[in-house]
C-alpha cells in the first residue's frame, strides 16, 4: 500500500472540486440549451400550424336560392351598365380619332 503525502492529497482534491463544478456547469449548460431547442421546436410546431391555437372555422350557411338570385340580378345590372359606358367611351374614342385625322389631313394639306 502507498501512501500520499497531504500536499498531494489536498491538490487532488482541489483538482476534484475543480471538475465536479466544471461538470455542473456543462451539466446546466446542456440542460438549458435543450429547454432552448426544446422551446423553439414548439414555437416551430405551432407556427407550422400542426396544433392551431384557435378552433376551426365553421363554414358559413348555405344561401337560399332567393339570395343568389338578388346577387346575379345585381351583377346583370352592373354588368349592363359597364357595358352602356364602355360603349359611350368607345364612341368618344372614334370620334376624337376621326377628329385628330381630320386636323392632321388641314395640317398636311
Amino acid at each position: 500500500m502507498r501512501l500520499v503525502s497531504a500536499a498531494k492529497y489536498a491538490a487532488l482534491q482541489l483538482r476534484l472540486q475543480r471538475v465536479e463544478q466544471a461538470r455542473e456547469k456543462a451539466e446546466k449548460t446542456a440542460a438549458e440549451r435543450q429547454a432552448t431547442i426544446t422551446r423553439q421546436a414548439e414555437e416551430i410546431r405551432r407556427l407550422r400550424d400542426e396544433r392551431p391555437d384557435s378552433p376551426v372555422e365553421t363554414p358559413a350557411p348555405v344561401r337560399g336560392d332567393a339570395e343568389l338570385r338578388r346577387q346575379l340580378d345585381l351583377a346583370r345590372r352592373q354588368l349592363r351598365e359597364l357595358g352602356a359606358r364602355v360603349d359611350d367611351l368607345q364612341a368618344s374614342h372614334v370620334a376624337d380619332t376621326r377628329e385628330l385625322h381630320d386636323l392632321r389631313q388641314g395640317v398636311t394639306s
